[in-house]
């Protein structure tokens, strides 16, 4: 039952207990016996009267005495510090400070029927002022009219309501000062709120996201991934956290989304904050590149090298497809070391990772293993072929030993070897068998 139909069933049932009192009084002039039944009404009337927990005043209405008090309850004179026979003596315009400015214009809307709710101030009898709510209207008992006012002191909801406010403030200082993209959305995607953030990132106006749904700014793919998160908190109740690129920008994203639940614990709507990670990715992408490459040629190192080629095992195992892999050792590094110096060295390492470079395709993996070792997977290539490889990659070395002012020639000494999916062998065992033809191949060289 809500309080404004109590407050008003009481009116009825004060004005009915009023009308019988009237009836037996008339009554008890005549009969005797009716003096009973007339002391329990009035007891009634009493016992409703004082144990409302409202305030209850009864104003006259007429004349000089517009505005005097004929009844208050306990709760009336408890709530204004006075004792009930010290209200009957007063005025409303004693105990409300806007009673004189604002008393004749609700007199005159309640005498026309109107039922009045309002807010104001009242003044206790030490002098302080506190915050009431008034709800009154029309009481007529025989030909005589009253008002009758319910009034409540809401000091505790208005203290409640400024810190709520205060809350708020913070809160919304706190959303819209932040760099993340805040929102707000119902169970279906539907926009509820976007901070300040998030809307200049959408290119909307205040308000923009009225009416409009995630789907309304982002491709089907990714609202499709979004709806389903959503999902998944309104049934687990739980946030959840992941990584999301956006296809408007490329950007990288780190996305948690919370519930927001009602007071039987079901998820009304999803709380969204979106962090920029994107310089994050791009160091992590730096560092990851940094520890796969050779600082001295730019190749993959050792650890990326051997990385690439685990892949490579898998698909090679996926298609049924053998590889080729060319493990190289440059001739006389230490000789040209001791005699030109290591800076004449790394010089030599370089070249030959360039002549590598120009020989194999973008899509091969070249790698420096070690200090003058080098391995090479032609993705792709057949048995039918790597001897054309192999020719082409001992052409560019000539090539460049011909016009190069060095005071002497780069040679490279390799071995080949094939890795058959059907009898699959690790990276270590593939590397050994390249390494003896490729030593076998330097005995020759130094045998002619």
């Amino acid at each position: 039952m809500n309080e404004e139909k109590t407050r008003e069933q009481l009116m009825n049932e004060l004005e009915m207990l009023h009308q019988e009192l009237a009836a037996f009084k008339a009554l008890a002039r005549d009969q005797g016996h009716a003096k009973e039944t007339l002391r329990e009404s009035e007891k009634h009337y009493r016992m409703l009267f004082e144990s409302a927990g409202d305030a209850i005043f009864v104003f006259e209405t007429e004349g000089e005495k517009e505005g005097l008090i004929v009844a208050a309850n306990q709760a009336a004179a408890d709530m204004h510090g006075y004792t009930v026979e010290e209200l009957l003596s007063r005025n409303i315009k004693d105990i409300d400070p806007d009673a004189a400015k604002e008393a004749p214009d609700r007199i005159r809307r309640i005498l026309n029927g109107k039922w009045i709710k309002a807010e104001t101030f009242h003044r206790r009898k030490d002098g302080t002022i506190f915050p009431v709510e008034i709800s009154a209207g029309l009481l007529e008992l025989g030909n005589h009219k009253y008002i009758l006012a319910f009034e409540r002191d809401i000091t505790e909801r208005k203290r409640a309501e400024e810190a709520l406010r205060e809350s708020e403030e913070k809160y919304r200082s706190l959303v819209e000062s932040t760099d993340d993209s805040i929102y707000l959305v119902d169970v279906n995607g539907w926009y509820l709120f976007m901070n300040k953030k998030h809307l200049s990132r959408l290119g909307l106006p205040e308000g923009g996201f009225l009416g409009r749904a995630y789907v309304d700014f982002h491709s089907p793919k990714a609202a499709k991934e979004f709806i389903d998160m959503v999902g998944k908190v309104c049934k687990t109740g739980e946030s959840v956290q992941y990584e999301h690129r956006s296809h408007r920008d490329g950007r990288y994203f780190l996305r948690t989304l919370s519930p927001v639940k009602k007071s039987d614990g079901k998820t009304m709507a999803v709380t969204a904050i979106s962090k920029d990670i994107t310089d994050l990715k791009q160091m992590e992408e730096k560092l990851r590149v940094f520890s796969f490459t050779d600082d001295l040629t730019g190749l993959y190192n050792r650890r990326g090298c051997f990385a690439l080629i685990e892949q490579q095992f898998k698909l090679s195992k996926r298609l049924k497809k053998g590889i080729f892999m060319l493990y190289a050792d440059l001739d006389n590094l230490k000789a040209i070391n001791d005699t030109l110096g290591h800076q004449e060295g790394d010089r030599a390492l370089v070249d030959i990772a360039n002549i590598l470079r120009a020989t194999f395709r973008e899509s091969d993996i070249i790698g420096r293993i070690g200090g003058d070792e080098f391995v090479v997977i032609p993705i792709g290539t057949t048995g039918d072929n790597i001897k054309i490889v192999t020719d082409r990659l001992q052409k560019v070395l000539a090539i460049h030993n011909a016009e190069s002012t060095r005071s002497y020639g780069l040679s490279l000494s390799f071995g080949v070897t094939h890795y058959d999916p059907e009898n699959p062998c690790s990276i270590d065992e593939l590397l050994l068998r390249a390494d003896k033809l490729m030593y076998e191949q330097k005995r020759l060289k130094r045998e002619s």
